[in-house]
């Protein structure tokens, strides 16, 4: 994976970024709690979602391409390309569909604020 950083910036490119198995699907990730604890930044393909909740962590989820639903707190709803969702902690949260999402989470949480049923 190509990362250029400094002290004032990190370049990383999807195209270099490893894919691993993620809580939702297919995951790149882009900026981790390594990188700064502010962020994390993930580019995700929406594969077999496990329903969860963070306890910190509010997860800016934007709909890069494609479509389908999102479940909060057991209310599914459609979703599709463009469209931004705000998930604060503690809302129960899953999603399906064929899908291409940005995932922001503050602060970064990635791999510690994940809590299952």
């Amino acid at each position: 994976m190509t990362t250029e950083t400094s002290e004032k910036y990190i370049i990383r490119k999807l195209s270099e970024t490893p894919t691993e198995r993620g809580v939702c699907g297919w995951r790149k990730t882009l900026v981790t709690a390594e990188d700064t604890p502010v962020a994390n930044v993930s580019h995700l393909t929406i594969h077999e979602s496990r329903y969860h909740y963070h306890k910190v962590m509010t997860e800016y989820y934007y709909v890069l391409s494609g479509s389908g639903t999102i479940t909060l707190d057991g209310e599914k709803m459609p979703i599709e390309a463009g469209d931004l969702i705000v998930i604060k902690p503690l809302t129960w949260h899953t999603s399906e569909g064929d899908m291409q999402v940005l995932i922001m989470g503050v602060p970064a949480g990635e791999q510690t604020d994940i809590w299952f049923e």
